[in-house]
């Protein structure tokens, strides 16, 4: 006679303090490089004398995201295997000391040594923020939680973006203090993350995975996808931070603050569409929220590449943060979705390397383009690469029912 299987336990409530420290983490992560965007040309103008600055000042940039990709897998993999409590902590410690080693570094070896360590410790807090969400809410619940979740990082955005810009007014070198936040945070993250289980084997078990007993395999597939298409969109994405500055020069715009300002909007613009996303997915297919978020974001880079003028500027700016919005949490919340529990970490940390893969890879796009076609010209062809993805999304889409019925 066959046994018949209890059903599992409803997952226990969250403590809200627990959720404000995982968003005041996760504010740490995105843009945690753009931060410093303002403070380029004056990175670059004290270095002058350094060879190869202009590719060095760049590095600055974008060298902490080839060190998210070299270690958030093997984070994610010690996410499912040892408490996460002291790895988040010592992850926003490394954020807090390699950030501020900009304040004091005399020499380009010593700016990009304390860049490697900020990496590290980006790669630990995006991890492990991730896995915890994945792990403490379940369904629809973690649909819309991760929309909270990418909403905090772009509020942070906002908030690091402007102070950085308004920072750099005053010297280079100042917007590297602001990643001293993630001390307090870390304070906060080792006594508030005792309530929740720490270890992804002490947590509730997801209702839509099935049974404990069941095997449990890692959709590599699925992330071959979902990780591909975040890569790419971080790639185009993240040619804004890094050349909008040069854009801003050429239309008279020196004033850092003023710099700042704008790429703020990026960030302030896709703040509805992440909070947004739990309502969006009632409705719509993840498939159709990818096609429509890769051309519109194509087309905000391409409004920026032929702008005369700065309010056209912005409105690409703002085009292109509203395409974001729902993009992220989609990558997220559907990724998560089709991982078992006790992966998640893995799964965390692997989507990590794709989104900071595509940042560290994003000069080698634009370098090329912008050498052989001009500033403006280089630009519009790195727009035209996700309006071809979201196209060919879209005819894929076309398959499958964009509605989901209600109950699904």
């Amino acid at each position: 006679m066959s046994q018949i299987q209890a059903p599992p336990a409803p997952a226990r409530a969250v403590p809200l303090a627990v959720t404000f420290v995982i968003l005041g983490i996760s504010s740490l992560t995105v843009m945690a490089n753009a931060t410093i965007a303002p403070s380029l040309p004056g990175l670059q103008a004290h270095f002058a004398d350094t060879p190869g600055i202009e590719t060095l000042a760049g590095l600055v940039l974008t060298l902490p995201s080839l060190f998210v990709v070299l270690t958030a897998g093997l984070i994610g993999v010690l996410a499912d295997r040892l408490n996460r409590r002291p790895l988040i902590v010592a992850s926003m410690v490394l954020y807090a000391l390699g950030g501020l080693t900009g304040l004091l570094a005399d020499t380009m070896t010593g700016m990009l040594a304390g860049r490697v360590v900020l990496g590290l410790g980006v790669a630990g807090t995006m991890t492990l923020a991730t896995a915890y969400a994945g792990t403490l809410w379940h369904g629809a619940a973690r649909e819309r939680f991760i929309g909270l979740q990418v909403a905090a990082m772009n509020m942070g955005g906002i908030v690091f973006m402007i102070t950085g810009g308004v920072l750099a007014g005053m010297s280079w070198r100042a917007p590297f203090g602001i990643y001293m936040v993630a001390l307090p945070l870390a304070l906060a993250a080792w006594f508030v993350l005792s309530r929740v289980p720490g270890r992804a084997s002490d947590g509730a078990p997801d209702p839509a995975q099935g049974s404990a007993g069941e095997p449990q395999s890692f959709p590599w597939l699925i992330y071959a996808w979902v990780g591909g298409m975040a890569f790419l969109l971080m790639s185009t994405f993240y040619t804004l931070p890094v050349k909008l500055p040069f854009v801003l020069r050429e239309l008279g715009v020196e004033n850092p603050a003023y710099v700042g300002m704008i790429l703020a909007g990026v960030t302030l613009a896709s703040i509805p569409g992440a909070l947004g996303y739990g309502f969006i997915r009632r409705f719509a297919d993840p498939r159709a929220i990818m096609s429509v978020g890769f051309i519109t974001l194509g087309l905000g880079i391409i409004i920026v590449a032929t702008a005369q003028s700065l309010p056209m500027v912005v409105l690409g700016v703002l085009v292109t943060g509203a395409s974001l919005g729902p993009n992220f949490p989609n990558f997220m919340a559907f990724f998560m979705a089709k991982v078992p529990p006790a992966l998640r970490g893995r799964a965390s940390g692997l989507m990590t390397m794709a989104i900071f893969g595509g940042q560290f890879v994003s000069p080698l796009v634009a370098a090329p383009l912008i050498a052989a076609y001009g500033l403006h010209g280089g630009i519009l062809l790195v727009g035209c690469l996700p309006v071809a993805a979201g196209l060919a999304v879209g005819v894929l889409t076309l398959g499958h029912r964009v509605l989901r019925p209600a109950g699904v």
